[in-house]
C-alpha cells in the first residue's frame, strides 16, 4: 500500500517477513532523511533501496505507526 500510495516515492518491496528494502525513485538518501524527520529510523543500501530492519518483537500496532509515519515522510517528499 505504501508503494501504491506514493508512486512517484517508491518503486517496489523487496525482501519478506521482517527483513524488507523499498526500492526509491527519488534518492534513497532523501527518503532516509524525510523517515528520520518523522521518527523512523531506515538504513541507505544499494541499488537506491532503504532498509526497514524492526526487531523480532514488534507488535501490530507499533507497525500500522511505523507505516503512517513513512507515510507522512512519502507525502513530505512529494510536497517537495
Amino acid at each position: 500500500g505504501l508503494v501504491a500510495g506514493h508512486p512517484q516515492v517508491f518503486e517496489e518491496v523487496r525482501g519478506s517477513g521482517l527483513m524488507l528494502g523499498i526500492k526509491c525513485r527519488v534518492p534513497n538518501t532523501d527518503v532516509v532523511a524525510a523517515a528520520y524527520g518523522a521518527e523512523v529510523i531506515t538504513v541507505p543500501a544499494a541499488d537506491n533501496v532503504i532498509r526497514l530492519l524492526p526487531p523480532l518483537n514488534i507488535t501490530e500496532a507499533e507497525i500500522d505507526e511505523a507505516l503512517a509515519r513513512l507515510e507522512r515522510a512519502a507525502a513530505g517528499l512529494h510536497a517537495t
